[in-house]
C-alpha cells in the first residue's frame, strides 16, 4: 500500500484539479475542504485495525477488503457530503458535485493500492464480488506497516517509488492546473 501521506496528496490533487470554488470563498474554507479531501483519501486505511483484531489480511473484513470497495467509497462520500454541506455551499459547489468529488477521492485510494507490489489488492466490488484486484503494472513498493521498517532499505524503496509514481505526477498536475488557471485569467 502507498503511505497515507501519498493517499492524502492524491486526494488533495483531485480537489485542485476539480477547482476550488468561488473566488469569494474564504481561505479557511479552502483549507478545510483541502484537508477534508486529504483525510477522505486516507479513510480506507482505517482498516489496519483489523490486524490488531486478528482478522486475516485475505478476509473480506481484513485490510483492503470491504473498506476499499467502491460501494463503501460511495457511502462514505454521501456521509461526508452530508456532514460538510455548509462548507461546500460556501465554496459554491453543488452537493451532487461535492459527493462525486469525494467519491473519486476515496476511490483513488483503491486505485493507488492497485499499483503496489502487494499480494492482495483491493476488493473493489465487494460485497457483490469477493475478488481482489491488482493492475498488471505495479511500480509502487508496498509500504511497511511497522514504523521500525521505515529506516531499512525497503522503507527507502517505498519513499523512492512514491516520489516517482505519486508525488511527481501530482506536482506536475498541480503545476498544470496553476498554468491553466493563469491562462484563463489572462484571456
Amino acid at each position: 500500500m502507498p503511505t497515507v501521506i501519498s493517499h492524502a496528496l492524491a486526494g488533495a490533487t483531485l480537489l485542485r484539479l476539480a477547482g476550488t470554488g468561488t473566488a469569494s470563498a474564504s481561505r479557511a474554507d479552502g483549507l478545510k475542504v483541502l484537508l477534508l479531501c486529504a483525510a477522505a483519501a486516507m479513510l480506507p486505511d482505517l482498516d489496519v485495525v483489523t490486524f490488531k483484531l486478528g482478522i486475516p489480511y485475505a478476509s473480506p473484513w481484513g485490510h483492503r477488503g470491504v473498506s476499499h470497495s467502491l460501494l463503501l467509497a460511495l457511502l462514505a462520500a454521501l456521509l461526508l457530503t452530508a456532514c460538510s454541506r455548509g462548507l461546500w455551499r460556501r465554496l459554491g459547489w453543488s452537493l451532487h458535485s461535492a459527493c462525486l468529488l469525494l467519491f473519486a477521492v476515496i476511490a483513488s485510494h483503491a486505485g493507488l493500492d492497485m499499483l503496489t507490489d502487494a499480494t492482495h489488492g483491493p476488493a473493489l466490488f465487494m460485497p457483490f464480488d469477493m475478488q481482489r484486484y491488482l493492475l498488471p503494472w505495479r511500480p509502487i513498493e508496498g509500504a511497511p506497516i511497522s514504523p521500525r521498517l521505515w529506516l531499512t532499505a525497503k522503507g527507502w524503496r517505498v519513499v523512492y517509488t512514491e516520489l516517482l509514481y505519486v508525488w511527481l505526477p501530482c506536482l506536475m498536475l498541480w503545476l498544470l492546473r496553476v498554468r491553466f488557471a493563469r491562462r484563463k485569467e489572462q484571456a
